[in-house]
């Protein structure tokens, strides 16, 4: 039978799920602290994007398993053995999802140039919501870890996902700043994972292309 996820720009799938959780997330404060339906909405999004480039069942089960304890484990006391195994969780499968990204745009060689653009898009939003996830540990120890200096209060699960991208594109507006040790190294690792992660992207992007193209004089 034949994949339905084969199609000629499967990280697009991907790449559409991290965009609407992007554009959503500015309604988060606007919800019911209860409500998990967007987090599942999340979740199958991204297994969706991630099975059309792994196009492997055992990958998708063991996403599913990972992503969905660590959400399962909101619905109980915000204390920290949850919140650290919910932490591994959600670290572990964003890490499934950068791999099958990492594989489908520089180890598969039928992969239309499009298509490894898109990837490799997709694969810079993961890192930015990788580091996002991280920051759980430094709220682990200090619930006040990063602080926004305008509200002067404890940054908000948007405003903490918006500091990741500012931090990840190396611009630092300086609104939100990391108060403790663990909260600074995991700036200092988000920032520069998002400058090699683009530096390694595009020297391999090129250096593709290059030995695709046909020879000179060549049609």
């Amino acid at each position: 039978m034949k994949n339905p996820f084969t199609l000629k720009l499967q990280a697009g799938l991907l790449l559409a799920g991290e965009l609407i959780l992007l554009l959503t997330s500015a309604l988060w404060d606007d919800l019911d602290p209860s409500t998990k339906w967007p987090a599942w909405l999340y979740i199958i999004l991204f297994a969706g994007g991630g099975y059309a480039l792994a196009r492997n069942r055992t990958w998708l089960i063991a996403y599913l398993l990972t992503s969905a304890t660590a959400l399962l484990l909101g619905f109980f006391e915000r204390s920290a053995p949850f919140l650290v195994i919910s932490t591994l969780c959600f670290s572990v499968a964003y890490l499934l999802l950068f791999h099958v990204v990492i594989q489908h745009c520089f180890f598969h060689h039928e992969v239309a140039a499009t298509d490894r653009i898109l990837g490799g898009i997709a694969g810079y939003l993961l890192i930015g919501f990788f580091w996002n996830s991280q920051s759980n540990w430094a709220q682990i120890l200090n619930p006040e870890a990063f602080f926004n200096q305008l509200t002067e209060a404890a940054a908000t699960e948007p405003e903490m996902l918006y500091y990741s991208f500012v931090t990840l594109t190396s611009l630092g507006y300086g609104d939100i700043v990391p108060t403790t040790a663990v909260a600074r190294l995991i700036a200092i690792f988000n920032c520069l994972s998002g400058v090699l992660y683009l530096a390694i992207f595009i020297s391999a992007l090129i250096g593709g292309l290059r030995k695709q193209a046909p020879p000179a004089g060549r049609e």
